[in-house]
């Protein structure tokens, strides 16, 4: 079941977050080494309602996505022309998974919940990055028909690989 984040999920999506970290670190990638999404980041997305967690049959959570409707100042970085969306997009931030959930299509089904709030919006159009060296996401992102749009540069956390989705045509992730 996905549901909306509450303030009682904190512990168990902090939890999530570390274990993220150190699958990250695993693969030598420095993304999200520096302590990012901090707790404040998470309780931030909880409090704006853009926080959302994947929980199992006991309401625990073992996944969880940002789903972002107001844009990504980054991404203005790339060249309008460079996008395969139009300006009206759905981002999707800060999805990482429990170690037990991996490999289970937990994220692949966040991945799908933010692209059908999406459309019940009247918005066809998905935006994402992410590290270089993130192969996992790289093969989620593959998958699912993502496209390569360039790259942003963030201020804290660096350069990092920008993909966009355009599901009008097909009316799914």
């Amino acid at each position: 079941m996905i549901r909306r984040a509450t303030h009682e999920d904190i512990d168990s999506i902090m939890a999530i977050v570390r274990s993220a970290q150190l699958s990250l670190a695993e693969l030598g990638i420095d993304q999200w080494q520096d302590g990012y999404p901090e707790r404040e980041v998470i309780l931030a997305d909880i409090d704006q309602g853009i926080g959302y967690v994947e929980c199992d049959e006991r309401d625990v959570p073992q996944g969880y996505v940002a789903i972002v409707f107001d844009g990504e100042p980054a991404y203005e970085q790339i060249a309008a022309s460079d996008w395969h969306t139009a300006n009206q997009y759905v981002v999707v931030h800060r999805i990482c998974v429990s170690d037990g959930a991996r490999r289970r299509g937990t994220a692949l089904r966040l991945m799908r919940y933010a692209a059908d709030l999406a459309m019940q919006m009247g918005i066809y159009a998905m935006r994402i990055d992410t590290h270089e060296g993130n192969v996992r996401m790289l093969a989620m992102l593959i998958k699912l028909g993502f496209e390569y749009c360039g790259k942003v540069v963030y201020e804290q956390s660096g350069e990092r690989v920008a993909y966009d989705r355009n599901f009008s045509l097909d009316n799914k992730l």
